[in-house]
């Protein structure tokens, strides 16, 4: 074999093996890698509208942004961004932790605290949240389930209000 056969082939070999490279890595450029695998919901997450199910979908937000973080010592915190139906901006915060106690429902940026009600949360596995808003009487207002795709990129919240029978929103978000 003469040696620009052989330098073509060579050559005809690293192009085959950078195109495969460079198609791995546009492949995998599309995925964000979670960062805590005990709790896949924390990270940044964005709401797919066209993916999503209002009951009132002209109460539905125009874009949402949710950003969950691990504070440690078991506090979670959420800073909810975006856009609502009426177009003014969205800009709520607050904390949980996933033991069950209750927690106030009100907001950060509500002082003092709008909401007389209460709030419990379990983390059942890395994949799934269940909540719960109490009234101060005790009794079940709402419930709300987020649940993580197995391969991590896809969060779908479900909303369930007591004074709406029948009535779940399904909120489906992309981890960005």
């Amino acid at each position: 074999m003469s040696s620009i056969a052989r330098s073509k082939s060579g050559t005809g070999l690293i192009l085959c093996a950078m195109a495969l490279a460079g198609l791995s890595t546009a492949r995998s450029s599309h995925a964000v890698e979670p960062s805590n695998a005990k709790d896949l919901l924390v990270g940044d997450w964005a709401l797919e509208l066209d993916k999503s199910k209002f009951c009132n979908p002209a109460a539905a937000p125009k874009q949402a942004f949710r950003k969950i973080t691990d504070e440690g010592y078991g506090m979670v915190s959420v800073h909810w961004t975006g856009i609502d139906a009426s177009g003014a901006p969205i800009d709520r915060r607050y904390v949980y932790f996933n033991d069950g106690r209750k927690v106030p429902a009100g907001e950060f940026n509500d002082v003092p605290l709008k909401s007389k009600e209460s709030m419990t949360f379990h983390l059942l596995n890395p994949h799934r949240l269940v909540w719960e808003h109490w009234s101060p009487n005790d009794k079940l207002t709402s419930s709300y389930v987020r649940e993580v795709s197995a391969d991590g990129q896809t969060m779908t919240q479900t909303d369930k209000l007591m004074n709406r029978p029948g009535c779940v929103d399904v909120q489906v978000y992309r981890r960005q």
